[in-house]
């Protein structure tokens, strides 16, 4: 039953009772009815007073019989009283307890923001870690890369030092042969002195004479194949040496009379060269020159010293070793300065590949006759023409470009004119 019910229900009763006591009591006083012997007054207060006894009794039965709780309550009021003070200390021990809990919870929220700060330096320093990792990553791959290239640069290493240990044998080898040069060398060396003594005191002598070789000058030169045996390479020096000695003997120079010998040599400079070309691979074909030691006046000592070279073919038989497109219709001078500009670029093409220059830095020349010729042929054609010069033979480094080269006429818009050898 709802409050607003048991309200309703004691205000009826209430009112019903007062009524009733009401009447009873107008009643009581119109008749002077006596209760208990006592003055109608009297009674009629007892019968107000009981009436109002009757709306508590029936107010206090109603709500007792409408709450159990407050029937209890009211019957048990030392035990409400009890357990509301055991209540009421619970609530402070909870009161405390969530006092406790609060300052905990502060305790727990200041040390989560030092967490929090903590986890942010964290995550800082584990993203500097991270491109610290993704750095070190790449300078491992790098290094792994480099270590390949020295694992390869190390038997590279590896092959190096065994031909080098090769080479130290062979060298080790000469230091000894050099050994006994030495000591062979400075018996010589009197000798030596004296002949320097001898050249001071000519000097003048030698001021008034032709010089018959500069020195540099290539007194003779022949191609001579390596990889003979010893006894084979001596031989072919000193077929050499003769054919060197009698071509110098037909200049204006001294000639021992007892030995015929025009040319000075020290045999340990025979001896070295017939060793390199012993040592060389066979096959292998070598310039081998001898060149003046000094300049050397007339009528008197020719000393010469050897120069080797490595021959090979330059020019191919066939190939175009030069080309130039020149106007015919230019003047003769201006005609003989591009072919002279032709032949500088022929010169220079030569020595750049490979062939060995005379003491004036020429491979070669152009018979007079032969240029103009060439000059006269050009002009008898109109417009521009391209001047090809080819080899008509294989060109080695020992050759002169002479009478192996072909100088070809070619007039762009009609072809092929004509040909013209040159030496």
């Amino acid at each position: 039953m709802s409050g607003i019910s048991i309200m309703l229900l004691v205000l009826i009763f209430s009112g019903i009772i007062a009524y009733i006591g009401d009447r009873i009591g107008m009643k009581a006083g119109k008749k002077r009815i006596s209760l208990f012997g006592l003055r109608p007054r009297y009674s009629s207060i007892i019968i107000t007073v009981l009436t109002g006894i009757l709306i508590a009794l029936l107010t206090i039965s109603i709500l007792l019989f409408t709450y159990t709780n407050l029937r209890q309550a009211l019957f048990n009021i030392n035990d409400v009283l009890d357990r509301l003070q055991n209540l009421n200390q619970k609530l402070e021990e909870r009161d405390q307890e969530l006092k406790e809990m609060k300052t905990e919870i502060e305790n727990k929220a200041t040390e989560l923001e030092k967490l929090t700060k903590q986890r942010n330096e964290l995550t800082a320093e584990l993203e500097e870690t991270e491109q610290e990792y993704d750095a070190t990553k790449k300078d491992l791959k790098a290094a792994q890369e480099e270590i390949k290239k020295l694992e390869k640069n190390r038997d590279e290493l590896e092959k190096t030092i065994a031909l080098l240990e090769e080479e130290r044998d062979k060298l080790e080898k000469q230091v000894s042969e050099l050994n006994q040069k030495i000591s062979t060398l400075t018996e010589d060396y009197e000798e030596v002195k004296d002949l320097a003594t001898q050249y001071r005191s000519g000097m003048v002598y030698y001021m008034g004479k032709n010089i018959v070789y500069q020195k540099g000058d290539i007194v003779y030169s022949e191609v001579l194949e390596a990889g003979k045996s010893q006894d084979k390479i001596i031989e072919d020096l000193n077929e050499m040496l003769d054919k060197a000695n009698q071509e110098a003997k037909e200049k204006n120079i001294k000639v021992d009379e007892e030995t015929g010998r025009a040319l000075r040599i020290q045999y340990e400079d025979v001896s070295n060269v017939a060793k390199i070309l012993y040592n060389m691979d066979k096959g292998q074909k070598v310039i081998v020159s001898l060149v003046a030691s000094f300049n050397v006046p007339e009528d008197d000592w020719l000393s010469v010293n050897f120069l080797l070279n490595r021959d090979f073919i330059v020019f191919n038989k066939g190939e175009v070793i030069a080309k130039k497109v020149i106007d015919a219709n230019l003047a003769t001078e201006e005609l003989e300065k591009e072919l002279e500009s032709l032949l500088k670029t022929i010169n220079g093409k030569a020595i750049q590949k490979g062939i060995l220059p005379d003491s004036e830095g020429q491979v070669g020349s152009l018979d007079f006759s032969e240029f103009y010729n060439l000059l006269n042929r050009i002009k008898s054609i109109q417009g521009e023409v391209e001047v090809r010069v080819i080899a008509t033979e294989d060109i080695w480094r020992e050759d002169r470009l002479s009478d192996n080269l072909k100088f070809e006429i070619n007039n762009p818009l009609k072809g092929d004119l004509n040909n013209a050898d040159g030496d």
